[in-house]
């Protein structure tokens, strides 16, 4: 004997018109048709929210549009100087007139004297040597001899300040050698101790032993060398500048 299928109960047709009741359940028209009406209010509603919600922004991020990359030139041309200001040139300031300088008359020229045909010219300053005198053996000088001596060096001296008086002893040939020119100095410092009494510095006086002359025999000779001669150092002797011109 066969079991019967699970589909015998929809295989009638009272079974088939009726598809939606469910087996074992006796629902109500009433409950369905609220069922239906709310889920109706439901969908209303929800379009009503739908439209009255505002739509979200959209958020787009500013993506900064790429910037075009120049190259600079490695080297660039120097930059001309900035011009200097101009200079203003002040006009010169115009000089005060000045009285024209009048050249110095020039010197007249001197009159040449006309002097006489044979006039004789001045001679070069000289000084004629002095001499002092002495007795045979003595250092004591003449005093006649002095006193004309002191007239004539005052002044020879005052022209010639600066000048040395050189003071010569001189003795006879009579006796030995070196007592004749002991005795020749001995004379020349007597004079000079008696000029320096006078007022001549010793500075400015020089002696000096000639020794012993060369005279013999003749007793005026012999006399005259014993004797202290008297000479200006640096002055012309007279006495040679006359023997020079003479014929």
């Amino acid at each position: 004997m066969l079991a019967p299928s699970p589909n015998a109960a929809f295989s009638t047709p009272a079974a088939r018109a009726d598809a939606s009741v469910v087996a074992g359940e006796d629902a109500p028209i009433w409950l369905a048709t609220a069922f239906a009406v709310a889920g109706t209010l439901v969908a209303i509603m929800s379009a009503s929210l739908w439209q009255q919600a505002p739509a979200a922004p959209q958020v787009v991020a500013a993506i900064p549009a790429p910037q075009p990359i120049v190259a600079e030139p490695a080297w660039r041309p120097p930059e001309p100087p900035a011009p200097l200001p101009a200079l203003i040139v002040a006009p010169p300031l115009p000089l005060p007139s000045a009285a024209p300088i009048e050249p110095p008359a020039a010197p007249a020229a001197p009159t040449a004297r006309a002097e006489p045909l044979g006039a004789a010219k001045a001679s070069t300053e000289c000084f004629a040597p002095l001499a002092v005198a002495f007795e045979r053996g003595s250092t004591r000088p003449n005093p006649a001899d002095m006193k004309r001596s002191r007239a004539i060096l005052q002044k020879a001296l005052s022209r010639h300040a600066d000048a040395t008086l050189v003071i010569e002893g001189h003795a006879d040939a009579s006796g030995s050698e070196d007592l004749n020119v002991l005795l020749s100095y001995s004379r020349a410092k007597a004079v000079a101790d008696l000029l320096r009494k006078d007022g001549i510095p010793a500075k400015q006086i020089a002696v000096r032993a000639a020794g012993a002359g060369a005279a013999h025999g003749d007793a005026e000779a012999v006399a005259a060398d014993r004797k202290a001669l008297l000479r200006i150092a640096g002055v012309d002797d007279c006495d040679q500048l006359t023997a020079v011109k003479r014929p």
